[in-house]
């Protein structure tokens, strides 16, 4: 028997509440196209249930079903700038404070 993640088990509120809005607008753009879910889950190659738990926002439904539902209803375009490098402020933030300590720490060993 597998053994279960303990991440599963106690996912966290900001996590939780971003999958179930995720799942709530990907219910929501299912039925604006008038798709059912067999439909969906037919062209996606999956079953029915995995695009249910997907549209219950489930943290354990694998990324690609996300992903592949966001495909079909023609959403991936607006996901173009998730994780995009270039607006992580905080990484950002925090590689330039790394860079000066790399820094300080190199020019205090050359005395």
């Amino acid at each position: 028997m597998a053994k279960k993640n303990s991440f599963f088990q106690n996912v966290p509120f900001a996590l939780d509440n971003a999958l179930t809005t995720l799942g709530m607008n990907l219910r929501m753009a299912r039925k604006r196209r008038n798709l059912s879910a067999q439909k969906v889950a037919d062209k996606l190659g999956i079953g029915v249930r995995s695009v249910m738990d997907a549209e219950k926002g489930k943290p354990t439904t694998a990324i690609s079903t996300y992903m592949g539902l966001l495909w079909v209803y023609d959403l991936l375009s607006d996901m173009k700038n998730l994780a995009d490098p270039m607006k992580d402020m905080e990484g950002i933030r925090l590689a330039a404070v790394r860079k000066k300590r790399t820094i300080k720490s190199e020019l205090d060993n050359d005395f």
